[in-house]
């Protein structure tokens, strides 16, 4: 597997971005998340990087995270704006800043309960998308795919490199952030990619059988439908047990 540098990444991507070539294993994967300089988190783009992209370009917009008239109260300098919006020459750090700032006021109207409001159940097919990602997420990652490096402290911080979560019906960055940001905290799991569909997190310990059936209820009640609840607790509780990757969808 080789990472080269982007000099000119997308603009949508908010952090020192590697191209990733022909990673030969999950492994490789893996150590090069867990290789993240001191200060920085890694975060890899997953799935169909195309309309992952696009819908991260509108989820920004959508949202306020990186324009609107709460610049001036947060005080960012009005050299860093062009009629009100962000200059499109500001460094990465400064536009990192404001994507922080965009985070937090938006925050604070988000809780983690509100993921149980948007209906992410699988149907039969979906059930089957999401156990092959889980099994091998190689296959999943598109051909294009980045490793993005974050100067953030928390993994679930790492999520300000590529918001995402356009759609009504989906988890929206704020949600997603919420939903990350539970996983890191009671169970150990580390954001470690997003992409157009798809949300995976790394695992840093073994849970106990305590914990893993809170984190199997907690899945449960997110993912299963009345007549797949055994399949999906199945799926993963072998992934919590067995893998190094939880695999989720944050899309209807």
């Amino acid at each position: 597997m080789r990472l080269d540098l982007e000099h000119e990444p997308d603009d949508r991507l908010l952090g020192q971005c590697f191209r990733l070539h022909q990673p030969a294993s999950l492994q490789e994967l893996l150590s090069a998340y867990d290789d993240a300089p001191d200060g920085h988190r890694h975060l890899f783009t997953l799935d169909d990087l195309g309309q992952a992209l696009y819908t991260a370009m509108h989820a920004s917009h959508r949202h306020d995270l990186d324009s609107g008239d709460w610049l001036q109260e947060a005080g960012i300098a009005a050299s860093w704006l062009e009629d009100g919006y962000p200059r499109d020459d500001l460094s990465l750090q400064q536009r990192l800043h404001i994507r922080r700032l965009g985070f937090e006021r938006t925050l604070q109207e988000t809780s983690f309960d509100d993921l149980f409001a948007k209906d992410l159940r699988v149907d039969e097919d979906s059930l089957a998308d999401l156990m092959a990602a889980n099994t091998d997420l190689l296959p999943v990652i598109d051909d294009e795919c980045y490793l993005l490096r974050i100067p953030v402290q928390r993994a679930c911080e790492a999520i300000y490199g590529f918001a995402n979560g356009y759609f009504s019906s989906d988890l929206s960055p704020q949600e997603n952030f919420r939903l990350a940001e539970h996983l890191e905290n009671h169970y150990g799991y580390a954001l470690f990619g997003i992409g157009a569909s798809l949300i995976a997190f790394r695992r840093s310990r073994v849970l106990d059988e305590p914990q893993t059936t809170s984190l199997l209820d907690l899945l449960s009640r997110l993912y299963a439908r009345e007549d797949n609840e055994l399949q999906v607790r199945t799926l993963f509780a072998d992934s919590i047990a067995n893998r190094e990757l939880l695999v989720l969808r944050y899309t209807e």
